[in-house]
């Protein structure tokens, strides 16, 4: 796998810890610390319990075993290897080895620090619970890209959850509507990231945490379930802290009951999808192997309406967009920002435009999408180098504008937001490589995700050894920890030593560049923003549907002109 971390070293002893739950036998780390494994957070959701919403695990009396992580969620296993437009074949950037997989999958895992760390600080200490990404298709909070000894050492105590994913975490139909006491269904998955938290909530105190100094991180679509955890009601008073790598869920959503934008509710496609697959009935779907069901659910296809969350009335009660506009999220301290090179590693999906064969196809594609914005568009991303533009356009579009919304939204709540830009490139981001369309090629940079070992401290990734990691990479990790972590005990991430990083404010934009170092900045990208929440604000005025992947250059359909329009 090209990202996989090296795991923590373990010293070789046996812990125990008595928890509200029962008693824990983990494992202590190399330095000091210890690591608790495959922790059940909820009743496992088989049998008839498939697509209700999670209930707590019970106790336990005996002694549990917790050095080993419990099964992934139910999920496909990627390609690993992909042609190029050109016909060569290529390593697909993400590419996971097949994890061990059930639908017995709601377990987490718990990171603590060392004793001399919890003694110096005389207090408990902050957790940090990560939300990992995968499009809410596929992933695991045990990743070992995810490891958070690092972290722990700098005082933290670290969670990492798994939630069901794709058909199995995000599915509406009349029949589970009908059965549920709330009258809803569809957001197991997030109902699975709330009780995680809930688990939280009563039990991180044994493990020398402090319940009500939590802050939620997650990158990609754990960074789209951090934006829900913001709007969700049920985790008013679950989390104190709130960091978004790379993805703000701020697109047109399902309804449960009504169409919207043109598209049919959440329970009219839950039901096609019920008909094709079965026999149109809920004990039929039950009925199915997890293999089946999983087969049937990812002929959808990745980034389908089906399988993501939606507006339920129960767990989300409007669309995020309305939320933050409106500055009704939770009032809590965020840090957001997203990469330089986001779509390099995710071009491997067809996520990305292909480049046009000239300027003058780029022009023409450009007028006849974005109409009377077409000269904004040509001034952001000008054809003097039509692979940037594609590039950087899907960029802005798909997280950058996202980002920096969620930042000014933050304003709303009365509440500071950090917001940050990172442009390093690692050490695998000088690989070049072929794009699916086409015959263009492009380095990898700061791609989608490199900033997850520099957060987690796990730059030996595919095993790479210490000494010959460099050192502005070694620097830059450690810059970014503390930043995190300090964010993570108050709310603002400055510490004695580092640059300071002021807050964002409308009037001039600040963030902060990582890029070899850190360096405060003003008005990123300026103009990006302006534009595509014009393009957006259009797009929903006329109620035409969006997705995740339609951004920049993939939206799919022309925009509605609005009389006297500027991007502004």
């Amino acid at each position: 796998a090209a990202f996989l971390a090296a795991p923590g070293v373990f010293a070789g002893t046996d812990v125990r810890i008595n928890t509200p739950q029962g008693p824990l036998l983990g494992q202590e780390m190399a330095g000091g610390g210890a690591v608790y494994r495959g922790i059940p957070f909820a009743v496992p959701p088989v049998g008839t319990r498939r697509w209700k919403m999670p209930k707590p695990a019970p106790d336990w009396q005996l002694i549990r075993d917790a050095r080993k992580s419990g099964p992934s969620c139910m999920q496909a296993a990627g390609p690993a290897e992909m042609k190029t437009g050109t016909g060569e074949d290529q390593t697909v950037i993400f590419a996971y080895p097949s994890p061990m997989m059930s639908e017995d999958c709601l377990y987490l895992n718990v990171w603590t620090p060392p004793q001399k760390v919890e003694a110096a600080q005389q207090t408990k200490a902050p957790v940090m619970v990560w939300i990992h990404g995968g499009a809410f298709l596929n992933g695991s909070g045990s990743d070992a890209f995810y490891d958070g000894a690092a972290l722990a050492k700098r005082g933290v105590v670290l969670v990492t959850i798994n939630y069901r994913l794709n058909i199995f975490g995000f599915y509406a139909h009349p029949e589970l509507s009908a059965e549920s006491p709330t009258r809803a269904s569809g957001n197991y998955g997030l109902g699975d990231q709330v009780e995680a938290l809930r688990w939280v909530k009563r039990n991180i105190a044994a493990f020398g945490g402090d319940p009500n100094n939590v802050t939620i991180f997650g990158e990609s679509a754990g960074s789209w379930a951090v934006s829900l955890m913001l709007a969700a009601p049920k985790t008013a008073d679950l989390f104190n802290k709130a960091i978004g790598q790379s993805g703000g869920f701020l697109d047109p959503m399902l309804d449960l009951k009504s169409e919207t934008h043109g598209r049919d509710s959440a329970e009219v496609m839950g039901l096609k999808f019920a008909t094709a697959a079965a026999d149109g009935h809920i004990d039929a779907l039950r009925a199915l192997s997890a293999d089946d069901l999983l087969a049937k659910g990812l002929a959808l296809g990745a980034i389908n309406p089906v399988l993501m969350p939606i507006v339920d009335g129960d767990i989300i009660t409007q669309p995020l967009r309305e939320t933050f506009a409106q500055g009704r999220q939770h009032p809590v301290p965020i840090m957001v920002g997203f990469n330089a090179d986001e779509g390099s590693a995710l071009s491997d999906f067809y996520v990305v435009a292909p480049v046009p064969a000239n300027v003058g196809a780029y022009r023409a594609d450009v007028d006849r999408r974005f109409g009377s914005l077409s000269a904004q568009w040509l001034k952001q991303y000008p054809p003097t180098d039509l692979t940037s533009a594609v590039f950087d356009s899907y960029r802005d579009s798909a997280f950058g504008w996202r980002m920096e919304e969620m930042a000014q939204a933050a304003g709303r709540a009365k509440q500071p937001a950090y917001l940050y830009y990172f442009a390093h490139t690692p050490p695998n981001g000088n690989v070049m490589r072929g794009l699916p369309i086409g015959s263009a090629k492009r380095k990898l940079g700061a791609h989608h995700a490199a900033e997850i070992p520099y957060v987690f401290g796990n730059l030996n990734f595919d095993q790479i050894p210490d000494n010959v990691i460099p050192a502005v990479d070694r620097q830059l990790s450690d810059q970014m920890q503390g930043y995190w972590v300090h964010f993570a005990f108050t709310g603002n991430p400055n510490d004695d030593g580092q640059p300071t990083w002021s807050p964002y404010r409308d009037k001039d934009r600040r963030y902060m560049r990582f890029d070899g170092s850190a360096l405060l900045s003003r008005n990123l990208l300026a103009g990006s923003w302006e534009l595509h929440r014009e393009i957006d604000r259009r797009r929903i005025a006329a109620g035409i549907a969006g997705d995740g992947s339609g951004a920049g250059l993939l939206s799919v359909t022309q925009l509605p002109e609005t009389k006297g329009a500027q991007a502004n």
